[in-house]
């Protein structure tokens, strides 16, 4: 199992209450459009795809982000490639 951040800023309020639905099954809210879900990857590349077709691409935005370490960082991100972004 891997875990994840997923975010989202949604226009819609219609398209808005269809992904919270979907993203509640699987993940649990941690703040008002952010949620922690544990999945395998594959399972997490097969739902982002389920998410993405819900969403509207131009007007919307889905970020995804592993969890790789239990630890705290400070300061600016150097490593953005693992970053899973749904345009």
């Amino acid at each position: 199992m891997s875990e994840f951040i997923v975010s989202y800023d949604i226009k819609n309020q219609k398209r808005l209450a269809k992904f919270a639905r979907k993203i509640e099954k699987v993940g649990v809210r941690i703040q008002y459009s952010i949620f922690f879900v544990r999945l395998t990857k594959e399972e997490m590349a097969e739902f982002a795809l389920e998410l993405s077709e819900i969403i509207d691409s131009n007007e919307d935005d889905i970020r995804i982000y592993e969890i790789e370490d239990y630890g705290i960082a400070l300061g600016c991100a150097t490593n953005l490639e693992k970053i899973f972004i749904i345009r």
